[in-house]
């Protein structure tokens, strides 16, 4: 009776896994809902109180359809979650096959973010005047692209962060341990995202392990410390990235340009 009791339970949890799955912390979460014609419908939900965009992929994922009209494949599928509403996003045929293949990428913060180009940002190091700007706008050996507009200040490890902007922590990570002049190491960077009111984000990278004083979902203030400095992830010296963003699908993003307050926005001999 023990073991069939023990083999009832194992299977109703492995049934409870496939209907569900959350990701990033619980941050959101997909949910598979049986309905009529022997279809699941894929939902997802956002569980913090925090704006993101993912973009879900799946070769078995098929659009919702209406009246009489025949299933299609949809080979992705974006949503921008900035409600605690749950958003439809398609209909499986079967579950399993669902899980094995789903991919989902995503990036905090809002799509519709319009920068505030009047506010002049605090330099996140202070004394500003004693942290070179090694690498501004248009950086050439990793400012490009989707990261064009961003500064790295050189400092060494350890140096406070200060946040240049108020606003609430949307995202941390300060588990990494390694760091490295090329763009495999990146996974490993420490940082800390904070969500200002136009719906941009800031963010500061390469912090040291286990440097971050903050919390998500905290409210933060101009000037207040939020880690310390250090040399994870993508990183060839000690330093901080740090940048204005604009959420994408797809995983991506794309910074603004941005004014610190009595300071530069180019590397500094």
């Amino acid at each position: 009776m023990l073991a069939f009791l023990l083999i009832s339970l194992t299977f109703s949890l492995s049934v409870a896994a496939k209907t569900t799955g959350c990701f990033d912390d619980k941050r959101f979460c997909f949910a598979l809902t049986p309905s009529s014609s022997s279809l699941y419908l894929v939902s997802v939900q956002r569980k913090v109180d925090l704006p993101v965009a993912l973009t879900l992929y799946s070769p078995v994922l098929q659009g919702i359809p209406t009246g009489n009209e025949a299933l299609k494949s949809k080979a992705h599928v974006n949503a921008f979650l900035d409600t605690d509403d749950q958003v439809p996003l398609g209909v499986v045929k079967n579950a399993d096959a669902f899980w094995a293949s789903m991919r989902v990428k995503w990036t905090v913060g809002r799509i519709d973010a319009v920068h505030d180009n009047a506010y002049t940002y605090l330099s996140p190091l202070q004394p500003a005047g004693e942290y070179r700007i090694v690498q501004g706008f248009n950086g050439s050996f990793s400012h490009s692209g989707a990261s064009r507009y961003a500064l790295d200040f050189a400092a060494p490890v350890g140096t406070p962060i200060l946040a240049a902007r108020e606003g609430v922590v949307i995202d941390t990570k300060d588990d990494g341990t390694k760091g490295g002049p090329t763009p495999k190491f990146a996974k490993h960077a420490n940082y800390v995202v904070i969500l200002h009111n136009d719906g941009t984000t800031g963010e500061y990278y390469h912090l040291k392990y286990k440097s971050v004083v903050v919390t998500r979902g905290q409210a933060i203030k101009r000037g207040q410390l939020i880690g310390y400095t250090g040399n994870t992830g993508f990183s060839s010296l000690p330093h901080l990235h740090f940048g204005i963003y604009v959420a994408k699908f797809h995983g991506k993003y794309v910074s603004v340009p941005f004014s610190l307050e009595s300071a530069s926005t180019k590397a500094t001999p």
